[in-house]
């Protein structure tokens, strides 16, 4: 059966997929005016003349009139006649007011000429990515450097899940720029609404008594604003923003958002879900157990599809749905997570975060357009853990890598504030880098070598989505150029991966012959560099003396490698032992954690180091400290080399080998740490 859509909602749907010509709205106010007559000159290609944003929100929705006027002074200006406007249907309507064409002193008014092709584009869809925007374009006709073009338009929207939502973020000039630049944001006189600027701004208050609160400001011929600290975490890089909400609060936008999940969270009577469920349950009553079966249901059954049609940019489809459809973007496989747990009696709930970190996330407004991304936050044994549907490979929860998030929304029933999420040094190392060399057949002769790559995290996740999509012959091709970047010097005979899905690991393996590059110490005897065995010193930490030096510095928390190389040696020339320089290194500096450990066994030499970043960001006393001691960083490369002999003196002591050739290399703990 077929159901019709009513003459009214057709007409509806209608003028929000297609551009509507109108004057603007009373509350819109005329351009404004240039600072001066003649502006300043520049070498851009496009010369603003005044950009002016003004917002109305009000009982219709958040209204946002955007006009613009500026002047093509180079040929390469020319492609700013390619016009497209975007907007989402589901949420409002594109109007334009004002298309305008002025050429040596005569105008073109394109208004109700111009013919725009609309389009649904799906931009992202490669990236299984549909948000159901569409794209008005209009190439504008015989335009000429000199030419300035002035367009005015309205976007109206009214999220069909927070439809009483008001609010945005709004960023001004980020360059130096020439022209007027205005914003206006106003609203009904009595709404009750927050807002507030980053320092460098300074916006006045509309006046009082009239019908409309708000504020405006207006830039001339701006400067670029000042520079972000170098070095210093994202929050303090903000620069020209203005935020207004007519959310009171985190609380109240997370308590908001709550009713949504928890509908789409709850399973149908005759739920197909069940059946999973109780198999789960059955199979053990560990609640660690569990989750990881529910988690590893998610993942694997159901694929990603990002849904942002028909309302669902924040509404999740509900768990039924999204294992009817088998596939789900992150909110409809969040509900799904939630719903599986909440049917093994496992405390969990939404958390929102901002993948790109979300550093600062509670100095800004509620407003839903600083988070990209929803996860589960579980709480297993009295303790939290992130558990993120959208991935591949999770089978372990002790595997699951610290990721990079500083903070989060938790989405419940009675509202909560912005979480600082922990950031505990990271425990497993997201590479490792296991090098066997064979030497033993003498130093004339090529060396056997064995190599092996193991990656856990969103690398391994790209790297194995990758190779998985490939047919076998172009694997291997991606496969050796991967080896000939990362281990020129060796020629590989063969090359394989594979999945480890038990310890969520990737593993890249290459064996092949490689030419050792000795050195002739002379009298016979030879030294060799090993690979993967001496640190970088690191980076001084500093920024300009017009800079806050207070500040902290962000690291590249939470980055853990690990470097582990056996060099099996042959004989030692006549009258020479083998030893090597290779120092103990077990320290801390700059938030970061630096191991080093070598041995010598008869004839085969072992090093194992690694760099495990302890924390997100330091003080500037840590980072002061740091540049004290880089002079004394210990950035020797290591060798083994041989010695003369001294007769009747045995070859002097060596440490023990810090790894063994069973050593595991994937399991939770690894050499690549102190014990």
């Amino acid at each position: 059966m077929v159901l019709a859509a009513s003459p009214a909602c057709a007409a509806a749907r209608s003028t929000t997929r297609e551009v509507i010509v109108a004057d603007p709205a009373p509350w819109v106010l005329p351009p404004p005016q240039p600072a001066t007559a003649t502006p300043p000159a520049t070498d851009a290609a496009l010369a603003a003349i005044y950009s002016d944003t003004q917002y109305m929100a009000g009982p219709d929705g958040l209204q946002v009139y955007n006009a613009m006027r500026y002047r093509i002074v180079k040929p390469q200006g020319l492609a700013a006649g390619n016009l497209t406007l975007t907007w989402s249907p589901d949420a409002g309507r594109m109007v334009l007011h004002r298309l305008r064409v002025f050429h040596a002193g005569a105008m073109r008014d394109l208004t109700h000429t111009a013919t725009f092709s609309v389009m649904q584009r799906e931009q992202n869809l490669e990236l299984a990515t549909l948000d159901g925007r569409l794209t008005a374009a209009y190439q504008i006709p015989g335009l000429e450097v000199g030419d300035e073009v002035e367009l005015a338009t309205t976007l109206t929207a009214r999220d069909p899940t927070l439809s009483d939502a008001r609010g945005d973020l709004y960023i001004m000039p980020q360059a130096s720029a020439t022209g007027t630049f205005r914003l206006r944001v106003s609203w009904p006189q009595g709404q009750a609404m927050r807002w507030q600027t980053t320092p460098d701004l300074a916006p006045t208050p509309l006046p009082s008594g009239g019908k409309l609160g708000g504020i405006a400001l207006e830039l001339h011929d701006p400067d670029p604003p000042a520079d972000v600290p170098q070095g210093a975490p994202a929050r303090y890089g903000w620069r020209r923003l203005v935020e207004f909400t007519n959310y009171a609060s985190w609380p109240d936008f997370s308590r908001r958002l709550f009713p949504l999940y928890d509908k789409a969270a709850r399973l149908a009577a005759n739920s197909p879900l069940k059946a999973e469920v109780a198999r789960i349950a059955a199979a053990s009553p560990d609640p660690a157990r569990r989750a990881e079966a529910a988690l590893r249901l998610v993942e694997e059954q159901v694929r990603y599809v990002y849904v942002g049609m028909d309302g669902a940019n924040l509404t999740p489809a509900d768990a039924d749905t999204t294992w009817q459809r088998r596939y789900g973007d992150c909110k409809g496989k969040t509900a799904l997570l939630l719903a599986l747990l909440r049917e093994l009696d496992i405390e969990a709930q939404p958390l929102l975060i901002q993948t790109k970190g979300g550093d600062g996330l509670a100095d800004r407004l509620p407003n839903a357009a600083l988070f990209d991304h929803v996860v589960v936050r579980a709480t297993i044994a009295g303790k939290p853990i992130l558990l993120d549907g959208t991935r591949l490979g999770d089978r372990s929860l002790a595997m699951i890598l610290p990721p990079p998030w500083r903070q989060g929304l938790p989405i419940t029933a009675e509202g909560a504030p912005i979480l600082s999420l922990p950031t505990p040094p990271p425990v497993l190392p997201r590479m490792v880098a296991v090098l066997d060399i064979d030497a033993s057949a003498g130093l004339a002769t090529r060396a056997k070598v064995r190599a092996r790559h193991i990656l856990r995290g969103d690398e391994a996740l790209v790297i194995r989505s990758y190779l998985s999509s490939l047919p076998a012959v172009d694997a291997e091709r991606a496969l050796r150029k991967y080896w000939e970047a990362q281990e020129n010097w060796l020629v590989a005979d063969k090359v394989s991966w594979e999945a480890d899905e038990a310890h969520g690991a990737v593993v890249l393996s290459a064996q092949g012959l490689g030419d050792m590059d000795w050195e002739d110490m002379g009298d016979g005897a030879h030294r060799y560099y090993l690979p993967g065995a001496g640190f970088s010193p690191p980076d001084r930490l500093r920024r300009r003396a017009d800079q806050d030096q207070t500040l902290p510095y962000a690291t590249d928390y939470p980055a853990f490698r690990c470097w582990a190389t056996t060099v099996r040696l042959p004989a030692p020339a006549a009258a020479h032992d083998w030893s090597y320089h290779a120092g103990a290194v077990d320290r801390s500096l700059g938030g970061v954690a630096y191991w080093r450990k070598a041995g010598l066994t008869g004839t085969v030499m072992r090093t194992v180091m690694s760099r495990r970043v302890l924390l997100p960001e330091i003080s500037a006393a840590q980072a002061a400290e740091l540049n004290r001691q880089i002079p004394k960083f210990d950035n020797d490369m290591s060798s083994v080399f041989e010695q003369t002999a001294v007769k009747g003196v045995a070859p002097a002591n060596h440490d023990a080998a810090p790894f063994a050739d069973d050593t595991d290399w994937l399991a939770a703990k690894t050499p690549c740490t102190a014990p």
